[in-house]
């Protein structure tokens, strides 16, 4: 058996896989085709200034630089960061450029529009929006007005939204970016009644200070992009717990938000560490996986936060004795992967029940599918290992980051209810 050719086996193989595991691309259609796209943030004035403003477009930025062949960033670029995110960069032109955006003129495929007042009539266009704790997107021509610009993780949130509508666009949607969609993070159950529930002020609310992290991937780093964007005081007050045994790989630096390009061989932890350490946080490593045995102390973070991929482990999170367990789960197919599902599970619910009866998808099934499209085929015939390599990929779920930022904002956001 010999190695993929490096072409194929590429940093952004997962997202690849939503355009060819759609049965639409061959490998290389889909290489080209995200290669080649540029996507252009415009930022208004009103959202500059806003913490929520600027959360949007910086989500928007990071989560676009891993979809998109390029990234170009345009409009109110000269204000100061407000968000006290752990970057070198004073102004958000700066904090662009380390996330990934490109300095170049604007000709893009697709433009996102963080704000209002923005029109670009010869482009396809989405704009962002919120109001509080509502986040929205909408066709980029139709009229919307900003409320309030308080919550940043409405920001993270609304500037994920968008990054999907021209991710979708991308692959030829016709619906991308042609309707409103709302939700409220504080309530999602208000549906369309959220705009006029902003829900609660930062006054009204408080933030969680100790957490244990479990799985550090896509997931657990969309969960500490949105912690960073909180508006801690004392920073050095806030302890996580982050636990995970796992090592970066090429392949997760198109989904993993806080992975420098090129930084592979390290494990989770150390890279989540890093990170919430440059934030001022507290940290304690947990370099092992979750088990049976594994029970938590009183002087613990008794809230976890979960980031798990298998059913196996998500069984065993009532073991360790939490008192509130969020479990954010993703799809993780083609036809799938931008559902998203929350569970919140408090002392006396079992997540070993409540997951009783549900199984993996079967990756054998997975795989045997995918090596009858032709893509597949294809790469198996002339890959020169008798197919290893084709169904080495196939068996690689199809995870985008957009859709981590939007479930780690929301489950965050569950975090501080329970709290409140």
């Amino acid at each position: 058996m010999t190695a993929l050719p490096i072409e194929i086996d590429s940093e952004t193989s997962r997202i690849r896989a939503a355009l060819v595991n759609s049965g639409n691309y061959s490998f290389a259609e889909a290489d080209d085709k995200l290669a080649s796209s540029v996507v252009s943030l415009f930022l208004s004035e009103e959202a500059a200034d806003t913490p929520a403003g600027q959360a949007a477009f910086l989500t928007a930025t990071i989560t676009a630089a891993r979809c998109f062949g390029a990234v170009t960033v345009h409009g109110r670029l000269d204000r100061p960061l407000l968000l006290p995110l752990p970057l070198a960069a004073g102004n958000l032109a700066g904090a662009a450029v380390e996330l990934g955006a490109v300095d170049a003129d604007p000709s893009p495929d697709w433009a996102v529009l963080i704000g209002p007042d923005l029109c670009h009539p010869s482009t396809w266009s989405v704009q962002a929006y919120w109001d509080g704790w509502v986040v929205g997107v909408a066709p980029g021509r139709t009229p919307t007005m900003l409320g309030r610009g308080d919550c940043v993780l409405a920001g993270v949130a609304a500037g994920a939204l968008a990054i999907g509508q021209a991710f979708m666009a991308e692959q030829g949607h016709a619906r991308a970016g042609s309707t409103t969609q709302e939700l409220s993070l504080w309530s999602p159950d208000l549906g369309e009644n959220s705009f006029n529930n902003p829900g609660p002020t930062q006054a009204e609310y408080y933030l969680p200070l100790h957490l244990w992290l479990i799985g550090l991937g896509n997931l657990g780093q969309a969960y500490l992009w949105s912690l960073a964007m909180l508006p801690y005081p004392e920073p050095e007050q806030v302890l996580l717990f982050l636990q995970d045994d796992d090592i970066f790989q090429k392949e997760n630096w198109g989904t993993s938000i806080l992975v420098r390009r090129g930084r592979y061989g390290h494990l989770k932890t150390r890279i989540a560490e890093e990170w919430a350490q440059a934030r001022k946080f507290r940290v304690r490593r947990i370099d092992r996986r979750l088990d049976k045995y594994q029970r938590r102390t009183e002087q613990e973070p008794a809230i976890a936060l979960a980031g798990l991929d298998r059913m196996p482990p998500r069984r065993l999170l009532g073991l360790p004795g939490f008192e509130y367990v969020i479990d954010a789960g993703l799809g993780a197919t083609a036809a799938d992967y931008r559902k998203i599902r929350i569970n919140v599970f408090n002392s006396v619910t079992d997540p070993a029940k409540h997951f009783e009866g549900v199984e993996d998808e079967a990756v054998d099934n997975r795989v045997a599918q995918l090596m009858r499209l032709p893509a597949y085929q294809d790469l198996a015939r002339t890959g020169g290992n008798g197919g290893c390599g084709a169904a080495t990929l196939a068996e690689r779920s199809v995870a985008v980051p957009f859709v981590s930022a939007f479930a780690g904002a929301l489950a965050v956001t569950q975090a501080i209810r329970i709290g409140s």
